[in-house]
C-alpha cells in the first residue's frame, strides 16, 4: 500500500509540473497558477478556464488528443453546454489510469476504427444563408392573450400561407429573415439569412387561422415571424481535421454581431458547390493591419492565422459554422482556407 501510495502521488506531481508547464507555454500562467493539485479530490486536479479556452482545445493540451474532451464534460456536469465555457470558472481534471503502481488488466476488444466526431446540441436552430427563401408556411399574427414577449408555453394565433398544411399535433419551426447584400473581398454576396428560432405544436387548424403552442425556444419569437417545416439535423459530426483547401470569406455571424469570437456561429461563402461538407474544420487566417504592413518586408505579408472553425450546415453556395477558437477577434472578410 505504502509503495502504491508513493507512486501515486510521485505520478501526481509531474502530472501537475506538465498542467503548469503547458499553461505556462500557452500564455496562461499567471500569479495564480491555473492548474491546482486538491487532495481531497478523485481526480486531483482542477484548471481555471483562461479567455479562449474551449474543452477541444484543453483536451488536446493536457491529454494531447482533441478527441478526449467528451470525458471532461462528463466529469463537470455543471457545464450544461459544452461549447459555452467561462473564464474563471474551475473545471475537474482527470488522471488517465496509467497511475504508477495501479494497472488494470487490459480488455481484449476487437479493433475497429473510430471516426473523431463533434457533437453541436443546437443544430436544430442554425441559420442558414440561400439565394431565395424558404417558403413560408404561416405567419405568427399574435399571442392568444396578447402579450408581446412571447415564449415557451405560449398559445400563438397562425395565419396560413397557402403554401402547404399546417397538422395538428406537427411540430413546426419560427424563423425570420434578412437580405444580405454585401460586397466582400471584390465579391458581392446576395441572398436572405435565416434565422431559427423556437419550436411550435399546432393545436388546431382552421379555414383561416390555426393555433399553435411554443414547446421550445432558442430566441426571440415576434409577431410576424415565419413558419417552416420542421427538419432534424443530426447533432453529431464526423470531423474532418485536413479537407481540401478552399478559398472563402466569411461573411457574417448569425446574430449580425460585427466582431467574432469563440463560439459564436457565422456564415463562409462557399457550400457543397465547392465540395465543402460538415464537420470540416477550417483555420481563419487574416490580412495584416496597413499601418504594420509598412514595416515589414514581401516575405512577412502572409496572412496571419488567427483561429479555426467547424462547419454545421452547408447549402449549395454558403456554409454555417462555428468558430471553435481564436487568437484575436474575426470579422466578416477575413480568408478561410
Amino acid at each position: 500500500m505504502f509503495q502504491f501510495k508513493t507512486g501515486l502521488f510521485i505520478f501526481c506531481l509531474i502530472f501537475l509540473t506538465t498542467f503548469q508547464a503547458a499553461a505556462f507555454e500557452t500564455g496562461t500562467h499567471q500569479n495564480t497558477p491555473s492548474v491546482e493539485f486538491d487532495p481531497d479530490s478523485d481526480s486531483g486536479f482542477y484548471y481555471t478556464i483562461q479567455k479562449g479556452d474551449t474543452l477541444w482545445d484543453l483536451s488536446q493540451k493536457f491529454y494531447h488528443s482533441q478527441w478526449d474532451w467528451p470525458g471532461l464534460w462528463e466529469m463537470n456536469q455543471d457545464i450544461k453546454n459544452p461549447h459555452w465555457i467561462y473564464p474563471g470558472n474551475k473545471i475537474r481534471l482527470f488522471l488517465k489510469k496509467e497511475t504508477a503502481g495501479y494497472q488494470k488488466a487490459p480488455e481484449v476488444r476487437p479493433v475497429t476504427d473510430v471516426d473523431p466526431s463533434f457533437v453541436f446540441s443546437g443544430m436544430d436552430y442554425t441559420g442558414f444563408i440561400r439565394k431565395t427563401a424558404v417558403p413560408a408556411l404561416g405567419t405568427i399574427t399574435r399571442e392568444k392573450t396578447g402579450k408581446e414577449l412571447i415564449t415557451v408555453k405560449d398559445t400563438i394565433y397562425i395565419k396560413p400561407s397557402g403554401e402547404g398544411s399546417l397538422i395538428p399535433g406537427e411540430t413546426y419551426l419560427v424563423f425570420s429573415t434578412r437580405k444580405i447584400n454585401e460586397t466582400i473581398n471584390q465579391t458581392r454576396i446576395k441572398g436572405i439569412k435565416h434565422q431559427l428560432k423556437a419550436k411550435v405544436k399546432i393545436l388546431e387548424h382552421q379555414a383561416n387561422f390555426a393555433t399553435a403552442v411554443v414547446v421550445d425556444a432558442d430566441r426571440e419569437i415576434n409577431t410576424g415571424d415565419k413558419i417552416m417545416a420542421l427538419y432534424p439535423r443530426e447533432n453529431r459530426l464526423t470531423v474532418e481535421e485536413s479537407p481540401p483547401p478552399i478559398d472563402a470569406s466569411m461573411i457574417c455571424s448569425e446574430d449580425d454581431t460585427v466582431l467574432l469570437n469563440d463560439q459564436r456561429i457565422a456564415f463562409i461563402d462557399r457550400g457543397r458547390a465547392h465540395n465543402v461538407k460538415p464537420g470540416q474544420i477550417y483555420a481563419v487566417f487574416q490580412a495584416l493591419e496597413p499601418s504594420y504592413r509598412q514595416t515589414r518586408s514581401a516575405s512577412e505579408l502572409a496572412p496571419v492565422n488567427i483561429g479555426k472553425l467547424i462547419v454545421l450546415h452547408t447549402e449549395e453556395t454558403t456554409s454555417t459554422v462555428l468558430i471553435l477558437s481564436s487568437t484575436k477577434e474575426i470579422h466578416p472578410g477575413d480568408k478561410v482556407r
